[in-house]
């Protein structure tokens, strides 16, 4: 392909542009641009490392504040201690419970069955174009015969769902059995409580 000679001109005049702004950069400057790479790189590692670190460190207090300390004072039979300094340690029972989305039918199921369907919140919401303000006060059924199609959610809170098993396993509820549990991922345990004094 040919060019004109203001074509080469322009390209010309380009070329000495860049060279010129390449030439500009000293060595020093990039020294400098080397060596905060090099800083922002090792900055990245440490801080890799100390979230690596930090996890290691919340499991082993997890281990001693649920496992260690709960079976040692079950063992020498105490479940509340007072330290010289006035801290207060005990043990006391604690429960976690979460529905996973494989179980969610059943376990919602489950709570409807049981009497505790209202910890089940349940939202609906459709999504309309801009200028459909009036097709939004509608109600559910409404918005079924206009054809729209309204997504629904349904969900327990975890702290609700916490609540409530505790409760339940507290009050030897006899329809809450393993099973069942086993459908809410039910997690039973000790845990370590210190009161500073």
């Amino acid at each position: 392909m040919s060019t004109t000679k203001k074509e080469d001109n322009i390209l010309d005049l380009f070329e000495q542009s860049v060279e010129k702004k390449i030439t500009k950069i000293k060595d020093q400057d990039l020294g400098s641009l080397s060596k905060d790479m090099n800083d922002m790189l090792e900055i990245g590692g440490l801080i890799g490392n100390a979230e690596e670190s930090l996890k290691r460190l919340r499991e082993q207090y997890r281990q001693y504040s649920e496992e260690t300390i709960p079976e040692q004072m079950r063992e020498l039979g105490i479940s509340d201690l007072r330290m010289d300094d006035g801290s207060r340690i005990s043990v006391d029972p604690f429960y976690s419970a979460r529905i996973t989305e494989k179980n969610k039918g059943e376990a919602h199921q489950w709570l409807r069955e049981n009497g505790l369907g209202d910890l089940i919140k349940n939202t609906v919401s459709v999504s309309f174009a801009a200028g459909e303000d009036d097709e939004a006060i509608e109600t559910m059924d409404t918005l079924e015969k206009q054809g729209l199609e309204p997504m629904q959610k349904e969900a327990v809170h975890p702290s609700t769902l916490k609540a409530n098993v505790k409760e339940l396993i507290e009050s030897g509820e006899t329809a809450f059995d393993s099973g069942i549990q086993k459908l809410f991922s039910v997690y039973t345990g000790q845990r370590t409580k210190i009161i500073k004094g």
